[in-house]
């Protein structure tokens, strides 16, 4: 995974091992996270055996069953590479919180004034899909690959994290309303769903109409939500009654989107990435023109000279798009202007080479997106083929 994103007046770069800190101006590193190959060297501790049920003690798989694959990786008894998964900024900016694969952990880290800080490092049973603070700072959601979402304490920093929703797929993004009343989730089985808060056994609202994987969310107001889908459409919805406003149609499935607001208010540039597209990238004006009515005013591609590397994720800033991506399996970025969708010019020299050094990076493969589709069966039409033969047996028997 090769982290990305543009958070005023930084531009942050994760992978591997590294999380960088640009100047998008001059695109120099002035801040940089390195974690070390063994993570309880800085304190991961070890997780003791949870017993499950299953065979007794004299069978032989009995004892591999004891503890969870992804906690025995973070005792340290099983040798594995650590990578960095997903960054993330408190709304403040005083924190950063960011979660890792191989040995699966999400720190925290006190990101001001200087070098960042760690404050804590805390287990998690399995790799994360996605994290997001609350509004004040005071705590992150991770949610992993199993659809479960955790509240992990940034004040209480060593407490353990608290079970609060599931999903029965994997959720793609995650958001929490400005007044932490409600969070909202979005997963592969095309459910938006609005759950209360605190009281996270007490589902709000659904927003439904989706057909494929609901990749991303980005909060507009204090009632409405946009979404982007696998199914070539963005949504605009108000999440409080899980109502529809808008519905545009993509050229391709969604696989990540980002929202910025412009001004004047209730004016959003919503830029997303395509899955497998001759324009990777779409840029799009969303204005507000009722209370409750939404439009797109103009559209934006960004060829990105898609076909001819692997593209995997990007940033928005104001006039210019940082794509990373794969080239000959080797990690490498590239800029475009959002304005015309052309390579980005007046770029410092040696800019490219001088991230990618720093990042030191190996071999480099994105993540297989084709996997979020959902696989389809059609098991009517064989049963049906084959009663229709049935019949005509049965018919062919009688008449002779």
């Amino acid at each position: 995974m090769a982290t990305i994103f543009f958070a005023e007046p930084e531009l942050v770069i994760g992978h591997g091992r590294k999380v960088l800190f640009l100047n998008p101006g001059d695109l120099q590193i002035f801040k940089e996270i390195e974690l070390p190959p063994d993570l309880t060297t800085c304190g991961l501790k070890t997780v003791e055996p949870v017993p499950v049920p299953g065979p007794g003690p004299s069978h032989p798989a009995s004892s591999s069953k004891q503890q969870p694959a992804a906690l025995r990786e973070a005792t340290g008894s099983v040798k594995v590479e650590v990578s960095i998964q997903n960054v993330t900024y408190s709304p403040d900016r005083q924190l950063l919180a960011l979660t890792t694969v191989g040995q699966k952990a999400v720190l925290l880290y006190k990101s001001r004034p200087e070098n960042a800080k760690l404050l804590s490092i805390r287990p998690l049973a399995r790799a994360s899909s996605a994290l997001r603070f609350c509004s004040d700072g005071s705590s992150v959601l991770v949610t992993d690959k199993t659809g479960d979402c955790y509240q992990y304490d940034c004040v209480e920093v060593d407490a353990p994290p608290r079970l609060l929703l599931g999903h029965l797929s994997i959720v793609y993004d995650i958001l929490w309303s400005e007044d932490q009343q409600y969070i909202i989730t979005c997963d592969r089985d095309d459910k938006i769903r609005v759950t209360n808060y605190p009281a996270t056994f007490d589902i709000h609202s659904y927003c439904l109409g989706h057909k494929e994987f609901v990749s991303g969310l980005a909060m507009l107001t204090e009632q409405h939500i946009i979404s982007a889908s696998g199914d070539k459409t963005l949504r605009v919805w108000n999440y409080t009654c899980g109502k529809e406003q808008l519905l545009h149609e993509l050229p391709a499935p969604a696989v990540r989107m980002l929202v910025r607001q412009l001004e004047p208010e209730k004016t959003y540039e919503v830029a997303v990435l395509f899955y497998d597209h001759v324009d990777a990238i779409g840029v799009y004006r969303l204005e507000q023109t009722t209370k409750e009515s939404w439009s797109i005013t103009s559209t934006q591609l960004v060829r990105a000279e898609a076909g001819k590397w692997n593209i995997c994720n990007f940033a928005l800033t104001d006039d210019r798009i940082y794509v990373t991506g794969a080239e000959n399996d080797r990690l490498t970025l590239r800029v475009y202007d959002s304005r015309n969708g052309e390579r980005a010019t007046g770029l410092p020299d040696g800019w490219l080479k001088m991230v990618l050094d720093n990042l030191d990076v190996a071999a480099f493969m994105p993540e297989d997106l084709s996997v979020w589709f959902k696989k389809r069966f059609d098991n009517v039409s064989d049963y049906l083929e084959r009663k229709k033969r049935r019949i005509e047996e049965q018919k062919q028997q009688k008449c002779g």
